[in-house]
């Protein structure tokens, strides 16, 4: 009895490490894009950054550990997904004619003057300024538990019952909602892995630009919602 309670034990410290690390590397990861016009390149290179600390501060360590993730995810071993701004808000918000050096001819949203831009607007938009300033991340990062059986036990669970998300302020972790075994998530549980989903909203201090419409996007960036294995 004592060695499955060690057990779970050491794998519940794992877990709360590995998801403490990952949400203050999807702060970072915001802060970046807040200052750099939501860009993901920029994004991705400030979340890896903070990720090194798990891997012991060594870049070809977290390298060789990213790699032997994929290889067991079938699929990058974490993606973010930029929930806003999104389309709608570029359609109400994007001020013609302004424009970013960093993304030339891609449509922006001023960061200037929220307060007076939201009073010139008609009342009852679906997505006001301060929403269409406000960049939203959701981050599925894919853990490897440490003990083979918990890693077949969660091959088991890929076709149980969902979970509903825990909510933690405007910081939140919660299990995955799709046990399809087709989605990303689903087919991360089906191989034993545990998805660490994390949501953050913050504030941007830049003008967003409408990445969008740029391809391809950095590996493990992903435009909008998508839930599905592949986001091409």
């Amino acid at each position: 009895m004592l060695l499955p309670a060690a057990l779970l034990a050491a794998e519940a410290a794992a877990w709360q490490t590995v998801r403490q690390a990952v949400q203050l590397a999807l702060m970072e990861a915001a802060r970046a894009g807040a200052v750099s016009h939501a860009e993901p390149a920029r994004m991705k290179a400030a979340f890896v950054q903070a990720l090194r600390p798990l891997h012991g501060g060594d870049a070809a360590r977290q390298a060789r550990a990213l790699r032997e993730a994929a290889l067991l995810a079938g699929a990058h071993p974490w993606r973010i997904e930029v929930l806003r701004p999104d389309a709608q808000a570029f359609r109400l918000h994007a001020r013609p004619g302004l424009r970013i050096a960093p993304a030339p001819g891609l449509p922006a949203i001023d960061n200037d003057y929220q307060d007076l831009q939201h009073a010139r607007r008609p009342p009852g938009q679906a997505i006001d300024i301060f929403q269409a300033n406000t960049l939203s991340l959701r981050l599925t990062y894919l853990h490897k538990p440490l003990s083979a059986p918990l890693r077949a036990l969660l091959g088991a669970l890929a076709r149980g019952a969902q979970t509903p998300p825990v909510r933690q302020g405007a910081l939140f972790t919660r299990a995955p909602t799709d046990d399809d075994p087709r989605s990303y998530a689903g087919q991360a549980l089906a191989r034993g892995l545990l998805p660490i989903v994390v949501e953050l909203e913050m504030e941007m201090h830049s003008h967003p630009a409408d990445w969008s419409r740029l391809r391809p996007w950095p590996e493990g960036m992903v435009p909008g919602i998508c839930r599905k294995r592949d986001c091409g």
